[in-house]
């Protein structure tokens, strides 16, 4: 039971919030009623493997299908059965303030330690909003708040927002589940001096070793008590010792990341098959297999088929032992698995950038109680189309926005109404449809008449831009586009065009997030006309541009660059970080643009900017040389096969360039040092790092020839 005052809440988080907490599922009975028994056993059984806390009535716990009272229930249970010798915390989100502040008395009277709170999910749809949902909240209990971030409830808070949210005095933290890993870094950058942040994943320990911040709580997952037992608690070992600031990673490797694999291809494949829900139905199976008490699920999810049941039984046994589970006759589902993906090129990753080898894409990342990636903020992929079967091969080979225009009018323009109508009808609900109407004439009725045209046509969104036009007619533009769109659901994009200074009385697109802000515009978007071979990166600098993007995101405004880029130009988009990366030419059969769109190239594009989104290939911290530039393969954790691929992959690509191997593993180093001299190519340094992992820098051998020949 909480012992702290209000003004004291943000105190007794730091002193107790640490160290792994569980997510407690909501166990029902054969009549679909709330498993009493099942639930206290399961509470008992968690509290063996030493987690610190718990969480009931959370999106695991289905607290979304519990009536008012049946949420109740659950936090009576679940306070008697701790014991008051296990924090406990309730989830109490709901769309009415009056069942919300009715759940919070409730945790209070029982025992309850904290509360966590969401944005209130039908109809919040600004910072403002949620902000001051919460204030409400928070000037009515005494206990302290844990707010969670996360896009499952329609908007997802900004790191400039969650520290106006923990400005409330019994805010004491964030759980951050947004699935931007910029999001995370930078509220934990931002906010974590102050308040208590939790990223519910592994891979949040590599960025504070790198970035010098720490997380103190896994706050919360369901990892505990599908990975360990009483007897072989490595997980909660783990995030123990992490919280503290000893990251194990060798332990890790050793003892968790076999188990971690299969979950991540598992949680990927169940959060596909049924349309981006939670992988509820995997995690209750999965805890029956542990000997946990599940039940069914309830409407609208749907059971898991006896096939896969047996393949994920399957697998879970062969990384760990099952004991007491009946053999059954075991029924390979790999053709229906790899049905669901396009290409061995998007392998799922593991939170800390591993690959887990079964070769299918974890659209997830691994969190828990969250959405899929597809509806992450950051850093998506934009593939422009001109007909309905390029929007089939961009959709096929994973572009999280297929964008409609018309490459031959005038400079670019719009593609016809009935080309944008049968592409949104083949494209699926969840996947983004944009229109572009290209550079539009300064005629405001016009365009407002076109954008309304789109939204009828469920657009995502209907980009507009400029090439020769003054800023106040270009304002007055965008703000009779922004009318015509009120009661509808698409979003306004200003575009101007980097090379807008090669043009007489050619706007400025260095004024872009201004008239953005000033015409209410929903985002903005920075493209490139030219064709001459130049792209966005030789008209406005790197640093300039993620100055706009920053200073956008401040402002709430969604961010987009484009250009002739190419995928050469990833680790400059990705130190930008804008929302959404656009694309033609790169992801053409050939590279021409002319050529139509392929997927195999959609996915390899794909593959590309997803492995600077989790960290696998690092952007920030390349080193800078007198001479030529080099590029870093960081073999941390991975296998010496997959290090000597990426080297020779590299080398293969960019021969003359100097590349660097980071490596943690003696019996990998001893294999790249061979690796380069059965090359030839030269290692020209080798130095520890504080962690203990040893950099090795090399000078291909088709450098060192090309160098003895000048």
């Amino acid at each position: 039971m909480a012992n702290y005052s209000k003004n004291e809440a943000q105190e007794w988080a730091w002193e107790n919030l640490k160290g792994q907490w569980t997510t407690l599922v909501t166990p029902f009975d054969s009549n679909n009623k709330i498993d009493e028994i099942g639930l206290r056993k399961n509470i008992t059984y968690t509290q063996s493997l030493g987690t610190k806390g718990a969480g009931c009535t959370w999106g695991m716990g289905e607290f979304w299908s519990l009536s008012q009272n049946e949420r109740k229930t659950v936090m009576d249970i679940t306070s008697d059965e701790s014991r008051s010798n296990w924090l406990i915390g309730s989830h109490i989100s709901h769309t009415s303030m009056v069942d919300m502040l009715d759940l919070a008395d409730h945790a209070q009277s029982t025992g309850f330690d904290l509360l966590i709170v969401a944005a209130p999910y039908m109809v919040a749809r600004t910072e403002e909003q949620v902000i001051e949902w919460v204030s409400t909240l928070a000037s009515h209990t005494n206990l302290a708040i844990m707010f969670y971030n996360s896009p499952q409830f329609n908007i997802v808070m900004s790191p400039q927002g969650l520290n106006k949210l923990c400005q409330i005095p019994n805010v004491v933290g964030v759980k951050e589940a947004s699935f931007s890993q910029q999001t995370s870094i930078e509220t934990h950058l931002l906010v974590g001096n102050k308040a208590i942040i939790s990223t519910p994943d592994e891979w949040i320990y590599r960025k504070a070793e790198s970035l010098g911040f720490k997380q103190q709580v896994m706050f919360a997952n369901t990892s505990d008590w599908r990975f360990d037992t009483p007897n072989n608690n490595n997980y909660v070992k783990f995030i123990d010792k992490a919280s503290e600031g000893n990251i194990d990673w060798n332990f890790y490797d050793k003892n968790i990341k076999a188990i971690k694999d299969v979950s991540d291809k598992w949680w990927g494949y169940t959060v596909k098959k049924f349309g981006g829900a939670l992988p509820l139905t995997l995690v209750k199976y999965w805890g029956e297999l542990m000997g946990m008490a599940s039940g069914g699920v309830r409407q609208p999810f749907s059971e898991l088929t006896e096939s896969e049941k047996e393949q994920i039984k399957s697998d879970i046994s062969s990384v760990i032992s099952l004991n007491n589970i009946p053999n059954k006759t075991q029924t390979n589902l790999a053709g229906e698995l790899s049905s669901n993906v396009y290409t061995t090129d998007l392998i799922a990753k593991n939170g800390n950038g591993h690959k887990n080898g079964n070769g299918h894409k974890n659209g997830l990342g691994s969190f828990s109680d969250a959405r899929p990636t597809g509806f992450d903020s950051g850093m998506m992929l934009m593939v422009s189309v001109q007909d309905v079967k390029e929007a089939l091969e961009a959709e096929k080979g994973g572009a999280d926005v297929v964008d409609v225009k018309n490459l031959q009018e005038a400079m670019v323009g719009s593609g016809h109404p009935l080309i944008v109508k049968e592409v949104r009808e083949i494209i699926p609900d969840e996947k983004h449809v944009s229109v572009t109407l290209g550079v539009v004439p300064n005629q405001p009725g016009t365009v407002a008449m076109a954008t309304h045209a789109a939204a009828s046509l469920k657009a995502t969104s209907v980009k507009v831009g400029f090439i020769k036009a003054d800023y106040e007619t270009a304002l007055d533009v965008l703000k009779e586009a922004k009318k015509a769109l009120e009661g509808t659901e698409t979003k306004l994009i200003g575009s101007l065009f980097a090379d807008n200074v090669l043009y007489e009385d050619g706007l400025d697109p260095e004024c872009m997030v201004t008239l953005a802000k000033e015409s209410g515009c929903d985002g903005w978007l920075i493209d490139t006309l030219t064709k001459d071979g130049r792209n966005l990166f030789d008209f406005i600098p790197e640093a300039k541009l993620r100055e706009m993007v920053f200073e956008s995101k401040k402002l709430g405004l969604s961010t987009a660059l484009s250009g002739h880029l190419k995928l050469t130009d990833l680790d400059e988009l990705a130190r930008i970080n804008p929302d959404i990366v656009g694309v033609r030419g790169a992801v053409c059969s050939t590279g021409d643009r002319d050529r139509a769109v392929a997927w195999e190239a959609v996915a390899k594009f794909k593959s590309e900017l997803d492995k600077r989104k989790s960290g696998e290939i690092e952007v920030h911290d390349k080193p800078s040389t007198n001479s030529e530039e080099w590029n870093i393969i960081d073999g941390r954790g991975k296998t010496c096969a997959g290090v000597l691929a990426a080297l020779t992959n590299q080398i293969s690509e960019n021969p003359y360039s100097y590349v660097e191997a980071i490596l943690a593993d003696a019996l990998n180093i001893y294999d790249v040092i061979v690796w380069a001299e059965e090359g030839n190519h030269e290692v020209v340094t080798k130095r520890t790092d504080a962690d203990g992992s040893v950099r090795v820098l090399f000078k291909p051998n088709a450098m060192r020839l090309k160098e003895s020949s000048k």
